[in-house]
């Protein structure tokens, strides 16, 4: 229900149309429909192509080990990608 950004960490944010969602979901079934529950994860292709390249471009992937890495670094990477990807159409 929430289909949020997989390239970004999760948030309470997201509770919320989770929550609206299955909500929603249990009063039809409640009422007699039949319900298929989905949660669209989306075309991730494009957010993970940006943070590789920009992480390739800024020698980030061979730089840190992998293990030192972390989602909230690679927040960091995405957003910095986001704004090239933005900005410059070779990008």
């Amino acid at each position: 229900f929430s289909s949020p950004n997989i390239a970004k960490e999760m948030h309470v944010g997201h509770l919320r149309s989770t929550i609206l969602g299955d909500t929603v979901a249990n009063l039809l079934e409640w009422l007699g429909h039949d319900v298929v529950r989905l949660n669209h994860v989306g075309d991730w292709g494009t957010q993970f192509g940006m943070l590789l390249e920009y992480m390739r471009r800024e020698e980030q992937l061979s730089s840190q080990p992998e293990d030192k890495l972390l989602v909230g670094d690679l927040m960091g990477f995405y957003r910095k990608a986001k704004q090239e990807f933005d900005k410059d159409d070779g990008f």
